[in-house]
């Protein structure tokens, strides 16, 4: 399939770490997973031609995986790449829960007691007083932009573990799952980094720094296909036991459970599993069928415009393409 001038898409097998599988043979890629390579393809296109500096997306489906990315890691510098990890706000919220509930596996922790049970120095506070559980079912476009929930969860986390957030994700997460490119640490901002932009005075300016609407966001960064492989080892019981998983899906159909989103799956009557995230200056959206079979992850550095304080337009047609996407190929019979 053709590609526009400072873009790369490319067929390849999925990472041995999430499925496995040989490599495809690009000639007999079926039409459904073609028709969601064309569609990502020209949203990318529409999305560079307004003036986004970067779109990073991978798909998986069965035995097919498809990566693409076009635009620049920061404004006039070097071309991004698939690997390149960004800033994923909100979408975080899903990691810091596998975290969590990992130490309700462990004893550890109990979802219905109050944060300041292990964390003392927060009794008395609004923010000590919420169950564990409470704090991780807040869905982001509920919380107050002074809400330090998940900030104090990844200080728990830290407290019961003996070590810092990015190691325990490491750790926990990244080592089993064999990712690449995350975590990112707090404060490091490597070479490869994709940076967002938003408009100031009517100047670029780079927000890549910020994290998100509320100060609570964890400060996690990952490449799209890392996202893929962390949803597809989630939902595929490689990190949490059954129980803990079915705790974060929470109520079916259409509901949040815990640091876990869900849109309607058309393929299955079922759900999608993942989350979005509505950064300033861009948008995160990673969104999987519930064996983890069919993935779309995508990254965009929106066209530079004036920070608003609603949720952008822009993030909720992402959510929405995404889900398009993955219906679309309910006509077909996958390989």
């Amino acid at each position: 399939m053709p590609t526009l001038p400072g873009t790369e898409s490319s067929l390849a097998a999925p990472a041995p770490s999430t499925f496995g599988v040989p490599s495809p043979d690009p000639a007999t890629v079926p039409p459904a997973f073609r028709e969601l390579q064309a569609a990502m393809e020209l949203y990318s296109r529409e999305m560079v031609g307004q003036g986004a500096s970067a779109v990073l997306i991978e798909a998986k489906v069965g035995g097919q995986a498809w990566s693409h990315t076009a635009g620049t890691r920061t404004l006039g510098g070097a071309a991004a790449a698939p690997g390149d990890p960004v800033f994923i706000g909100a979408v975080g919220r899903s990691m810091l829960a596998v975290l969590v509930l990992a130490l309700v596996e462990e004893g550890l922790v109990v979802l219905d007691l109050p944060v300041a049970t292990y964390l003392p120095e927060l009794s008395g506070t609004v923010a000590g007083g919420r169950s564990v559980r409470e704090v991780l079912g807040r869905k982001p476009s509920s919380l107050d932009p002074s809400d330090q929930g998940y900030r104090i969860l990844g200080v728990l986390v830290e407290r019961l573990r003996g070590a810092g957030l990015a190691t325990v994700l490491a750790r926990d997460i990244g080592e089993p799952l064999g990712l690449r490119s995350f975590p990112v640490s707090a404060g490091a901002n490597p070479d490869t980094l994709v940076h967002r932009y938003v408009l100031v005075d009517g100047d670029a300016s780079d927000v890549t720094a910020l994290a998100g609407p509320g100060e609570g966001e964890p400060r996690i960064a990952a490449g799209v296909a890392d996202l893929n492989s962390f949803y597809a080892g989630l939902l595929e019981g490689r990190l949490l036991e059954p129980a803990s998983l079915v705790e974060m899906k929470g109520p079916l159909p259409g509901g949040y459970g815990l640091g876990l989103d869900q849109w309607d799956d058309r393929c299955t009557n079922g759900s999608y599993f993942g989350h979005a995230a509505d950064l300033p200056g861009g948008g995160v959206v990673s969104m999987s069928s519930a064996d983890g079979n069919r993935q779309l992850t995508l990254a965009v550095s929106y066209p530079p415009a004036a920070q608003g304080t609603q949720p952008s337009a822009l993030t909720l047609e992402l959510m929405g393409l995404a889900q398009v996407a993955l219906n679309s190929g309910c006509r077909f019979q996958f390989r």
